[in-house]
C-alpha cells in the first residue's frame, strides 16, 4: 500500500502543474492526477489502496470509510473529469469554457472533500 504522505505530496505536485499551466489540455490532465491522488489518500487513510483510476467511483461508492458522506459527489466528480473533461479536453478539442469550469469545479470538490476528509 502507498503512504499516505507520498498521495498528498502528488496531489500537491499536479495540482501546482495544473495552476501553473498556460494550456488547458495540460490542466485538465493535472487536475485529473491530482484529484486521484487525492481520492488514493483518503484511501490510503482508510488502509484501503484503490490501484486503477477506473475503479475509483465505484470503490467509493462500494466502501463508504474512504469518503463517508460526501462518497457519491465525489464519486460523481472524478468521473466527469475522467469521462467528460478528459475526452474533451486532453483527448479530444470539443470542449468549450463551460466544460473548463465545470472541470475546474468537479477538481475543487473533490479537493475539498479530501482535504476535510483528512483533517
Amino acid at each position: 500500500m502507498s503512504e499516505l504522505s507520498t498521495h498528498l505530496r502528488r496531489a500537491e505536485e499536479f495540482a501546482a502543474t495544473a495552476r501553473s499551466s498556460e494550456f488547458i489540455a495540460p490542466r485538465v490532465e493535472m487536475w485529473f492526477q491530482s484529484a486521484y491522488q487525492w481520492i488514493e489518500a483518503c484511501a490510503a487513510k482508510a488502509r484501503v489502496h484503490i490501484m486503477k483510476h477506473q475503479r475509483v467511483p465505484d470503490e467509493l461508492l462500494r466502501n463508504p470509510t474512504i469518503l463517508g458522506e460526501a462518497s457519491e459527489e465525489v464519486a460523481k466528480a472524478f468521473r466527469h473529469l475522467d469521462n467528460v473533461a478528459r475526452s474533451k479536453f486532453v483527448y479530444g478539442s470539443s470542449g468549450t469554457r463551460k466544460d473548463l469550469d465545470e472541470a475546474q469545479r468537479c477538481f475543487e470538490v473533490i479537493e475539498e472533500r479530501c482535504r476535510a476528509r483528512l483533517k
